[in-house]
């Protein structure tokens, strides 16, 4: 694939990314949206390579800071920028990771794991400290960080699989 044809794959990418990170904030759609943009950015790490994609993450996050007037400490930015934007770079270092073999399956499970409660520890100090968001008496309602950690696991799972299932016939479809 020639440069201009990377550039501009970027690009389109930033901006589909960035108007879905937007549109969190107003819809109600918010973990599909934002699962849309990790979409984009992962098409454009898969096609283009890892410093496009790297860049896309970069170029999505601010247009949806400064020209579409998204606070940092808006929840779709923070999510995008804890959870679904290091998802893509992951997916793309264990994207040849496979459930169709148990094997690869085990491995891939695993990276999950590990990332969704890195992912949910970060998450909590940011709502914590920075953010407003009582989620200590959110997990309190549920019983405790201990629960609130196994249901983000199954849920970063059960994100993970249909991503990994999206983004195989997605790529395909994409020249």
């Amino acid at each position: 694939m020639n440069g201009t044809r990377k550039l501009t794959y970027t690009a389109v990418g930033a901006a589909i990314s960035a108007v879905c990170v937007f549109l969190t904030n107003f819809g109600w759609l918010k973990v599909s949206l934002l699962m849309f943009a990790a979409l984009c950015y992962y098409i454009v790490f898969v096609k283009c390579g890892f410093l496009h994609g790297l860049a896309d993450i970069a170029v999505s996050m601010l247009v949806a800071f400064f020209a579409l007037g998204i606070t940092p400490l808006s929840s779709a930015f923070l999510l995008n920028a804890l959870i679904f934007a290091p998802f893509s770079v992951l997916c793309y270092f264990i994207r040849k990771l496979y459930y169709t073999k148990w094997q690869t399956a085990l491995i891939r499970i695993a990276a999950m794991i590990v990332f969704a409660n890195i992912s949910l520890v970060c998450v909590w100090f940011t709502a914590k400290w920075i953010v407003t968001i009582d989620i200590v008496g959110m997990a309190a309602n549920i019983g405790g960080y201990p629960v609130l950690a196994l249901l983000f696991t199954f849920m970063a799972l059960v994100f993970d699989l249909l991503f990994n299932q999206l983004s195989i016939r997605l790529c395909k479809l994409i020249k």
